[in-house]
């Protein structure tokens, strides 16, 4: 597993940075289609409980609940979660909290989801830990992980000789056999893989606009076809398992 820049030594650090980053551009960035897609994946039904682990802004919390599902979040940052609450109050609760120590009891959850935020906790395998204590024995898990060899890294690697940050200050990536790893020796046993990689979507510099267009239009038009081991980010749907 690839440590990128430095791991957070506190939780006091860990939400200093991310309120930082929720006052900026993570504030304004909703990826709702993935949110739908992961519902999708996990095949939410109606009356089931949905746990949302750094849920951020909530609004995949929200689309759950738009589902007929009950659907609580829990989050370190002070500012998403204010954004948050505002925002969707038909949200059962937003809890400031740690994931490493989540305050319920086992077996409470029919889903619980964690996107692209489990590379940037203090200690992941704690936090799988925890995901997979609080999930029903029938119950089932979607994990966002960003792969550390996807087509975009490979050719950071060629033109500057590193990966490149992804714009937070904590970062791990990982291959999707290493994020396996993490995941089955935590509690949770991988079920299905799926990729999904939607070209540069975020952010772009003002001087290279034309370029940004012109590529996010030929990657939704042939991503596709990328292979599952090169995609950027790994969806992991997963039961609980043996620790």
């Amino acid at each position: 597993m690839k440590d990128l820049q430095k791991v957070p030594t506190s939780l006091t650090q860990l939400q200093h940075s991310y309120d930082q980053l929720y006052q900026g551009w993570m504030g304004e960035h909703k990826n709702t289609g993935q949110a739908a897609y992961i519902l999708d994946l996990l095949q939410v039904q109606p009356g089931g409980r949905l746990l949302d682990v750094a849920c951020g802004l909530g609004y995949l919390a929200a689309m759950a609940a738009d589902r007929s599902i009950e659907a609580v979040g829990i989050d370190i940052s002070h500012v998403a979660l204010q954004k948050a609450t505002q925002e969707y109050p038909q949200v059962g609760m937003f809890l400031l909290g740690d994931a490493q120590r989540l305050p319920w009891s086992p077996h409470t959850f029919d889903y619980v989801v964690n996107l692209g935020s489990l590379e940037h906790f203090i200690d992941p395998a704690a936090a799988v830990q925890e995901m997979a204590r609080v999930l029903k024995p029938e119950g089932k898990a979607a994990l966002l992980l960003p792969n550390s060899h996807h087509i975009r890294a490979i050719y950071n690697v060629y033109k500057y000789g590193e990966l490149l940050p992804d714009l937070q200050e904590f970062e791990r990536f990982a291959t999707r056999v290493e994020w396996e790893q993490l995941l089955t020796t935590n509690g949770l046993r991988v079920c299905s893989v799926h990729k999904y990689d939607t070209g540069m979507s975020r952010v772009y510099k003002d001087r290279y606009k034309v370029f940004w267009y012109l590529y996010n239009i030929f990657f939704r038009l042939f991503g596709r076809w990328i292979p599952l081991n090169l995609t950027y980010t790994f969806i992991f749907i997963c039961e609980p398992g043996e620790k």
